[in-house]
């Protein structure tokens, strides 16, 4: 046991020095950044601002060579911190946040007293003593902006931004009051709170589109399937089928189209010429839907949930696997139980559970369709 303990804070103590290593790194990097600053080097060399000209030449990311070009304009005025620093007394992260609290305006007692607390502390108290003017204000809204990034093939998008104080509250709060409404999988775990966010964040953008305010039952707009019939033959499905506008689909995201909405499917052989074009047609009519809305009660038949939003009718055995619009292959799920559960996790209802009510769901170990 006694070598053990030991061991740990050897261990302990390696990563503390090697903390102390790179402050002294650092601080030798934010010296020379100095010397660059006032010699204008990144300007002179075609670069737009310091942390610009870093970023590219020390092959940093971008928020990495902001921080270290914010803590070097900083120190300037703070011999003591920047010396402490230079010697690993400290880590570059407490010398980021000390000097910002500096920056903002702290009084120094409440600067020495911040040393024996944990950087969140300190960045509560930067956030207190932080004045937003006027200018800061509408600096913040000019810069706001969201950036949407499509990979080269579409199968997956990403998205970042920033936006100004009371605009990002509101999206906060917006995609946490939506994310808490969400009940948890079927294995009885919630999502990460991230996951959940990103499908709060879908479920809103499907409102505006839809029209929708609180949910309610919804349909599913016509979609294009662009379909190469050898190729997705020869990869059960995983390859060779697109939506409009470009995005790759996969048996998950095909499954859940054809479960509902209405769907035209343009088929093309290997030379590219269109084999088939397909009717446009409603997976199921608003007819059947009207009754299977009304057989299961007008709310979500998934075990233990009641929810009325966005209610849709899903094929219990799926049209990828021979599946009918019959109403006994039919039931009504709520949007999460719908799309996030069954469609992007792949469950699949158990067929033994109960009609109507109750409906057990369990993993989709099925083979390929």
């Amino acid at each position: 046991m006694r070598r053990s303990e030991t061991t740990i804070d050897q261990l302990e103590q390696l990563l503390i020095n090697d903390e102390a290593h790179i402050a002294r790194i650092r601080a030798r990097q934010i010296a020379t950044l100095q010397a660059l600053d006032l010699a204008q080097v990144p300007l002179a060399d075609g670069s737009r601002t310091l942390a610009e000209w870093a970023a590219a030449r020390m092959d940093l990311a971008p928020e990495t060579a902001a921080k270290l070009v914010q803590t070097t304009h900083l120190l300037q005025d703070q011999d003591g911190l920047a010396q402490e620093l230079k010697e690993g007394m400290v880590s570059f992260d407490r010398v980021v946040e000390e000097s910002r609290l500096v920056a903002a305006g702290a009084e120094p007692e409440l600067v020495g007293r911040s040393r024996g607390w944990d950087l969140a502390g300190i960045r509560r108290q930067v956030a207190r003593h932080r004045r937003i003017s006027r200018q800061n204000e509408q600096q913040a809204h000019r810069e706001r902006f969201l950036a949407i990034q499509p990979a080269l093939d579409h199968t997956s998008y990403k998205l970042w931004g920033s936006l100004p104080g009371t605009d990002g509250r509101v999206l906060e709060r917006a995609l946490q009051e939506r994310a808490d409404r969400f009940p948890t999988m079927p294995d009885r775990r919630r999502c990460a709170r991230t996951q959940r966010h990103a499908d709060a964040l879908v479920a809103l953008a499907q409102d505006s589109l839809d029209g929708t305010q609180t949910g309610g039952t919804t349909t599913t707009p016509i979609v294009s399937i662009f379909l190469d019939a050898e190729l997705a033959g020869r990869t059960n499905g995983e390859a060779g089928a697109t939506i409009d506008t470009g995005p790759r689909i996969g048996p998950l995201t095909l499954e859940e189209i054809l479960c509902d909405g209405s769907v035209e499917i343009l088929m093309s052989g290997t030379d590219g010429a269109p084999l088939t074009v397909g009717p446009t047609s409603r997976t199921v009519s608003p007819k059947l839907r009207r009754f299977i809305l009304h057989r299961d009660g007008g709310a979500c038949t998934a075990d233990g949930c009641r929810s009325r939003y966005r209610l849709q009718p899903h094929h219990i055995i799926p049209r990828s696997q021979g599946g009918t619009h019959d109403s006994d292959n039919l039931t009504t799920l709520c949007w999460f139980h719908h799309h996030v559960v069954i469609h992007r996790n792949g469950y699949r209802i158990d067929p033994d559970s109960p009609p109507q009510r109750r409906r057990f769901f369990q993993p989709d170990r099925r083979g390929p369709p």
